[in-house]
């Protein structure tokens, strides 16, 4: 058993970090790099100029969507234990999150066929303006994976309440963050600023939670009994 956890966490762990990394380079370094929302025709000359970057973009993409699924099964088994159905609820929010993330890279895809084709600018940026809207009301439903993440985080014996805390925080600014998106989209400069403040606690959680998983989780000697939810 105590195999199986620390197996089911060095999974988990060096998932998020390759997760972490790939975030990185496709949403912090190609598409952040190369589309302006408020410069169509500046967005254009750079995806014409830099097509095969995106395209590895979209690979990292898609790459983050396959160890998203890997994740949502990893830790299931490593905190199944604590609550057996909240546990499955909240691997399979994380695996509809994961295609929801797929369909959102289905309109890169079509934006990089619209560059190929000529389309013209405003084309190019609606479809990267659908891109984001898929993912943001996907991101959405990441935040009450995370939720359900740092209650059984807090609940499990054998996992530090710190890290529980950190998620059930970062959940609720995942969800908050992109419902303000939906429900006030002429905000969206202050929610730019929120979501700025709040990327430190989402990143510490995330971050701070998968190093965890990866060099001390499953070590421990633990005995957590089965817990229901009042």
């Amino acid at each position: 058993m105590m195999s199986n956890k620390r197996n089911m966490a060095l999974l988990s762990g060096l998932a998020l970090i390759a997760m972490a990394l790939l975030a990185g380079f496709a949403y912090g370094h190609v598409y952040s790099g190369l589309v302006d929302p408020n410069n169509p025709e500046e967005t254009y000359r750079n995806l014409q100029s830099s097509g095969r970057l995106f395209s590895y973009g979209i690979a990292a993409w898609g790459a983050i969507a396959v160890l998203d699924l890997m994740v949502a099964g990893s830790l299931h088994g490593f905190l199944k234990e604590v609550h057996p159905r909240l546990s499955a609820i909240t691997a399979l929010i994380r695996i509809i999150y994961a295609f929801l993330l797929l369909a959102a890279v289905a309109h890169l895809l079509e934006t990089s066929a619209l560059v190929e084709a000529s389309a013209g600018a405003t084309e190019v940026l609606l479809s990267l303006q659908r891109f984001e809207s898929v993912w943001s009301q996907g991101l959405i439903l990441f935040g009450f994976h995370l939720l359900g993440l740092g209650y059984l985080a807090i609940k499990a014996q054998y996992v530090p309440s710190f890290f529980g805390g950190l998620l059930l925080v970062a959940g609720v600014c995942y969800t908050g963050i992109h419902l303000a998106r939906i429900a006030f989209p002429g905000f969206t400069q202050p929610i730019a600023v929120i979501e700025m403040v709040a990327s430190v606690p989402m990143a510490l959680a995330e971050i701070g939670f998968a190093l965890w998983l990866l060099f001390r989780a499953g070590r421990q000697h633990f005995s957590q009994p089965i817990a229901a939810l009042s």
